[in-house]
């Protein structure tokens, strides 16, 4: 169990309203949750797995800065974190790209899951959340190290960038290569 909570709020860069079934894994998101007796009431939630009933993630405010920093650094070595729409939002998100309904990818939330979870601050950080006391979901674009370099242009390995290829292929756009 988490003993501290963090304070991310400084590391959002923006919010988006979505309804609970357009919660992907991959997403950073944030919510109320109204249940008797939790520690955390609006979870920032790296979202690992979604089920008809509940979502489980990494609530990344059981995590400091540098460990969330270092844990998108360990995941991004095994799936890109690449910029897409597939929701159709006014504005474009960042999205691990973890297998999805809408986007399947060989890499699943339990992939990533079973990386990092010999990390015991990660698997402290672990929770379920059931939809159903989950309350006004947020969609965060998150300040993460890994996606400044990927807007300042900074090269990552010869795999992230092949990743990042398809997914811009499969999102219809053109290679200029």
């Amino acid at each position: 169990m988490a003993e501290r909570k963090y304070n991310h709020i400084k590391k959002i860069l923006r919010e988006t309203k979505i309804p609970e079934k357009s919660i992907l894994p991959g997403m950073v998101v944030r919510f109320e949750y109204t249940k008797a007796g939790v520690f955390d009431v609006r979870p920032v939630l790296l979202v690992l797995g979604v089920h008809s009933d509940k979502v489980d993630g990494i609530n990344l405010n059981y995590l400091n800065e540098y460990q969330v920093q270092r844990m998108f650094s360990i995941i991004q070595s095994l799936i890109p974190v690449v910029e897409e729409n597939i929701l159709k939002l006014k504005e474009p998100y960042y999205r691990l790209q973890l297998s999805s309904r809408l986007r399947p990818s060989s890499i699943s939330g339990e992939n990533v899951y079973d990386r990092i979870k010999d990390k015991m601050e990660f698997k402290n950080a672990f929770r379920t959340y059931i939809f159903r006391v989950l309350n006004s979901p947020k969609l965060v674009d998150y300040d993460l190290d890994v996606v400044s370099d990927i807007r300042a242009g900074k090269r990552t390995s010869a795999e992230t960038i092949r990743r990042q290829k398809k997914a811009e292929q499969d999102k219809g756009m053109k290679d200029e290569d």
